[in-house]
This record gives structure tokens, C-alpha cells and sequence, in this order.
């Protein structure tokens, strides 16, 4: 774990259709002070746990199954929840104005970009977070 984040066990919300990358995701997430949910592959099960979960941040594939994900980016910025997308597509566009605005990680995920980009997105929630608690 990275002596500069925690994520305080803030709920982060895992949304990837490959099981393995979504494992690796879970354990980072993990590995760094944070509470996993999920994971999910699709965007029905994603927008269900939108809407029926409390979460203080997504890392959220930008291609499920061939679809892109940009219905579950929409969702997310409604409801003002911050997220990650985490893309095998580099530098190309993506699909969507959301996505392709948002703060994005390149698969293979490196350990020291994930932490530097999870700091940046989650670190106000979980300062939020450690002001409450403490």
C-alpha cells in the first residue's frame, strides 16, 4: 500500500466484464484501505447498484461486452459520484463525452498510477471520511 493513500474505507464500486482484470481491480482497491463492490460486467447490474447502494466512488470499464459504458457514466455524474474509467484503448476517443472527459487509466493497470489516480479522484471523499470518524 502507498504510504500516501487511503482510501478509509470508501465503497468503490468495480465495473469490468473481464473477471480477471476485475480481480486484480478488487485487490488494489483492497491493497489501499478501500471496500470493494462488486464486481459487476454489465450495465443493467451497474445501474441497478447506482441506484440501490451507497458508494463514494466507481472505477468503471469504458467497453462491457462490446457496449459502451457511457449509460453508467451518465448515471454517475447525475448523481455526483466521482469515477475512474479504466480503458485497454489508450490515448483513442471514447465513446461519449462523459468518458472521454473523465480522469482514465490504461490498462494494464501499474500499482503507482492506480494509487496516484485513485488520490486524486477519492481523496476528498475519504478526507471527508477521517474528518467525520475522527
Amino acid at each position: 500500500m502507498s504510504d500516501d493513500l487511503s482510501l478509509d474505507g470508501l465503497r468503490i464500486l468495480i465495473v469490468d466484464d473481464e473477471f480477471l482484470i476485475a480481480m486484480n481491480i478488487e485487490s488494489l482497491v483492497e491493497d489501499n484501505g478501500g471496500q470493494p463492490v462488486g464486481p459487476v460486467g454489465d450495465i443493467p447490474g451497474a445501474l441497478a447498484i447506482i441506484k440501490g447502494e451507497p458508494l463514494d466512488g466507481v472505477l468503471l470499464d469504458a467497453n462491457l461486452n462490446g457496449a459502451s459504458s457511457e449509460p453508467i457514466a451518465l448515471a454517475l455524474q447525475a448523481a455526483g459520484i466521482p469515477f475512474v474509467v479504466i480503458t485497454g484503448y489508450g490515448r483513442l476517443d471514447l465513446d461519449g463525452v462523459t468518458l472521454s472527459a473523465a480522469p482514465r487509466l490504461t490498462k494494464p493497470l501499474i500499482a503507482r498510477e492506480f494509487e496516484a489516480m485513485l488520490g486524486q479522484v477519492f481523496g476528498a471523499a475519504a478526507a471527508g471520511r477521517r474528518a467525520r470518524i475522527g
